[in-house]
């Protein structure tokens, strides 16, 4: 008898713990480190259609520090070379239009993350801040929009699913 009330109350302490909800403080230790792009999908939210804008396996990375700053570089996966030691005009167009990247300073609110970008690849968000809502479950880390414009002016919601690297 004496074993088994040992042995169950190794499992209450190793067991009920991993089944409590994250704290905010947990999602703030937790998102610190380098995530890869595993997905990255936006729906219109109009007519349910979702789009993978980069692509069905996007290259990319976010890194979250701990002293609060994010950089990430996100790329389409079918990117193509351009075809000479110079690109053209449209080849650099099209690279433009399969990138995303950016920097700045980012906090974690209950299951918001906030962030203040000082750089971005089309200066559209170079000195905003926006908010996501986050979850990390194990090494999977998914970030989620609010309903916005995107550049055709159609209101979407965007989801990007990222597994950490370190």
């Amino acid at each position: 008898m004496k074993h088994l009330l040992i042995s169950a109350a190794t499992v209450v302490t190793f067991v009920l713990p991993l089944a409590q909800p994250s704290t905010a403080q947990d999602l703030t230790s937790q998102i610190i480190g380098v995530w890869k792009f595993v997905s990255n999908t936006n729906k219109e939210v109009a007519t349910g259609k979702v789009n993978q804008p980069f692509g069905e396996k996007p290259m990319g990375y976010i890194v979250y520090t701990k002293g609060g700053r994010i950089i990430f570089s996100l790329v389409g996966d079918s990117r193509q070379k351009p075809a000479g030691a110079s690109a053209t005009d449209a080849e650099r167009i099209n690279l433009f239009n399969t990138l995303a990247t950016g920097s700045g300073t980012y906090k974690v609110d209950g299951d918001t993350l906030i962030v203040t970008y000082d750089s971005s690849w089309h200066q559209i968000w170079t000195g905003t801040t926006q908010k996501r809502k986050i979850s990390i479950s194990g090494n999977k880390l998914t970030i989620t929009s609010d309903p916005a414009k995107n550049m055709a002016g159609q209101e979407i919601v965007f989801e990007n699913v990222m597994e950490r690297v370190e």
